[in-house]
């Protein structure tokens, strides 16, 4: 059986968002804020967005050390992508929750007015509650299965998944292709949570250098 894994690269931000640190040195520009909501929400965007980075692309590279390496079975890369990947999710939820509470600021902080101009596609509940029901998933599953509610043969961790198909370079081959994250009856393809990842990179972007 031949493998695809289909998830697409995220090479901007290597270093995460140093602009956004490098603030807070002496003769650095200062905090984005003088509220100190504001300026921890925004310090607590910016690093959870930098974890969901780091987390996707080391899960992408697990994944691929796994399936790509012929002469050993690494069931352990296997294992850390999966742990990854569960991080990078939970992440990207924490931080929808800090830059919705930061557009609501009620004392309408020059950044939270900043933030206003524009709404962007990962804070929509189509998103956010895809994100969230995952997370969910996540964060009550040995729960569950202490609780005997996932049965013999289903799966017991958020995993990497995608269709089998037959290989068009092989007759009578198969070709599976990993594209998504799927836990329980949830799901999350690896070209949207990219992308979603990749808007929130660029929110980060705007406030480092508000």
């Amino acid at each position: 059986m031949r493998v695809l894994i289909e998830a697409p690269d995220l090479p901007a931000h290597p270093r995460g968002f140093p602009a956004f640190w490098s603030r807070l040195l002496p003769l650095h520009g200062g905090p984005v804020s003088q509220r100190y909501q504001v300026h921890a929400l925004a310090g607590s965007y910016v690093r959870l967005v930098e974890v969901a980075l780091f987390e996707y692309r080391h899960g992408c590279a697990e994944l691929r050390d796994f399936w790509e390496t012929s002469d050993t079975v690494k069931l352990s890369a296997f294992n850390r992508s999966i742990s990854h990947f569960e991080t990078c999710v939970m992440s990207m939820h924490r931080a929808i929750g800090c830059y919705r509470r930061l557009r609501r600021n009620k004392d309408q902080d020059p950044l939270a007015i900043e933030l206003n101009r524009a709404r962007p596609e990962f804070i929509t509940a189509r998103i956010a509650d895809r994100l969230r029901d995952v997370r969910h998933e996540i964060q009550h599953l040995d729960e569950r299965l202490a609780d005997g509610e996932i049965l013999e043969g289903q799966s017991f961790a958020l995993r990497p998944d995608g269709p089998d198909l037959p290989d068009p370079l092989k007759p009578d081959g198969r070709l599976k292709v990993f594209d998504r994250l799927s836990i329980g009856s949830k799901e999350i393809l690896f070209k949207d949570l990219a992308a979603w990842l990749g808007e929130m990179c660029r929110v980060a972007d705007r406030i480092a250098t508000f």
